[in-house]
């Protein structure tokens, strides 16, 4: 079996920032990714970078609609605008790069694909009108849309969509965090339990008679493999006497 192969993943935010809108791409794929949320639909279409034929998946609330469409900012805008897709958050639009536009049969086979993956996944609940029908393909173009998918799946992952790993989140559907820490400490990773509370480097947490305390490391240890001494001073703001104590590694 051959190793895997190293692919390059290039994130585009067209607006700036840190969130919002992303264009997930790679060099080496005709398909591209636009992942934003849905509340943020008209700085997308100022940007004027989508469009065309795609599908699309609008996500939120542990719940996914998957659809198809030629105009995909027209589409998205009545999507926002419906009371059935309310539990929207996110979308992520699936469609070809420049000089690589979808046609439509691209957008309707990936509206199947993606559907069922989505069912087969089960993180979320899939919302259907009528059930999406796989197009009839000759071989030779099944091969190639089997290709392009492979690499929408992963371009998607990489935008932060997860509906697909069973990774996302109850809360939107889409970036998954994970379910809460426990309140409760494995035994595993308890460790000892001298380890589990408060380090003590011999100065009171506590004010002593009203006074607050300075903590200053004076010097370090060697890197040369000798060990030296660490010494911490520690001096009262209210006073100008000072204590020091050594400790040894």
């Amino acid at each position: 079996m051959s190793e895997p192969t190293a692919t390059t993943t290039i994130v585009y935010r067209p607006l700036g920032g840190m969130d919002g809108y992303r264009v997930v791409s790679d060099r080496a794929s005709r398909v591209v990714v636009h992942a934003f949320p849905l509340a943020d639909l008209a700085a997308v279409a100022s940007a004027g970078l989508l469009a065309g034929g795609c599908a699309y998946i609008l996500a939120g609330g542990g719940m996914a609609y998957i659809g198809e469409s030629g105009r995909p900012m027209r589409r998205l805008a009545e999507h926002a605008s419906d009371s059935a897709k309310s539990f929207a958050r996110d979308a992520f639009v699936v469609c070809g790069c420049d000089g690589a536009a979808f046609d439509k049969s691209l957008g309707l086979d990936f509206q199947f694909r993606l559907t069922k993956e989505a069912i087969d996944a089960g993180a979320v609940t899939v919302a259907k009108g009528a059930n999406p029908i796989r197009p009839d393909l000759p071989p030779a173009d099944r091969s190639t849309h089997d290709r392009i998918y492979a690499d929408a799946l992963r371009l998607l992952h990489d935008a932060r969509c997860t509906i697909f790993t069973g990774g996302g989140s109850p809360e939107n559907g889409s970036e998954g965090h994970g379910p809460p820490p426990s309140s409760e400490t494995s035994t595993s990773d308890a460790g000892d339990s001298a380890d589990s509370g408060p380090m003590a480097i011999g100065v009171s947490a506590m004010p002593v008679a009203g006074e607050a305390f300075e903590l200053r490391y004076c010097s370090l240890w060697a890197s040369t493999g000798t060990a030296t001494s660490a010494t911490t001073e520690t001096r009262s703001t209210a006073g100008t006497s000072f204590r020091r104590s050594s400790s040894r590694r």
